[in-house]
């Protein structure tokens, strides 16, 4: 599975292997995300990708789902899941 995280530009350039970022997934509405960051690899653009966007993946990662910013910063999390590929863009 891979999903695709919408960062701010500071997280996006700070995110390291074994770090975290905060950012949201958009599914029917957009979710705030805390993403424990696996193991950075290359990323090889996509033919869907946007030219003005960058982009960085990281394999192994736990993501974590909120419905609200105060409940993620509150560690209230809808689900998690673990051992996910994650594309982190802004």
């Amino acid at each position: 599975m891979v999903l695709r995280i919408r960062t701010r530009r500071e997280e996006f350039i700070e995110g390291n292997s074994g770090g975290y970022v905060y950012g949201e997934i958009q599914r029917q509405k957009s979710f705030p995300v805390y993403v424990e960051l696996g193991i950075e690899e290359e990323y090889t653009p996509s033919s869907q990708d946007n030219s003005k966007t960058e982009y960085r993946l990281f394999r192994n990662c736990i993501v974590s789902v909120a419905e609200t910013d105060e409940q993620l910063d509150r560690g209230e999390y809808i689900y998690s899941l673990s051992d996910v590929t994650v594309v982190i863009y802004c």
